[in-house]
C-alpha cells in the first residue's frame, strides 16, 4: 500500500470497468478501510484510493458521493493527516459538483 500500486491497481481496474455497478462494491471497500480503527495507516490508504478514484473518475464518480460523505465527515475530525486528504477529497468533489457539501 505504501508505494501506491495497490492503490494505482484498484484505479486502473475501476477506470477500465466504466461501470457505476461495478464501481460500488470497490467504493464499499474503500469506504470499510477508511473506517479500520486498528492502524491509522488504513484508513490513509482508504482516503488516499477514493482521492484518486475521485480524480481519475471524475463526474462520474459522484454518483456515489453520499455513500462516501459519511465516512468523510467522520474522517474530517480525525488527525491532522488523515484529515487534510478527507479535506481534498470534499474540495475535489465540490469542484465537480460546482456546489458545497457543508
Amino acid at each position: 500500500v505504501h508505494d501506491g500500486g495497490l492503490i494505482t491497481s484498484l484505479v486502473a481496474l475501476a477506470s477500465a470497468a466504466g461501470n457505476e455497478t461495478l464501481w460500488k462494491p470497490l467504493n464499499h471497500a474503500v469506504l470499510v478501510a477508511c473506517g479500520n480503527e486498528d492502524r491509522t495507516e488504513i484508513p490513509r490508504a482508504g482516503l488516499t484510493c477514493l482521492l484518486k478514484l475521485i480524480q481519475t473518475l471524475g463526474e462520474e464518480y459522484m454518483v456515489l458521493l453520499p455513500e462516501c460523505l459519511p465516512v468523510l465527515s467522520e474522517l474530517l475530525e480525525a488527525d491532522e493527516e488523515t484529515a487534510a486528504i478527507a479535506r481534498d477529497c470534499v474540495d475535489i468533489s465540490e469542484d465537480l459538483l460546482g456546489e458545497s457539501l457543508e
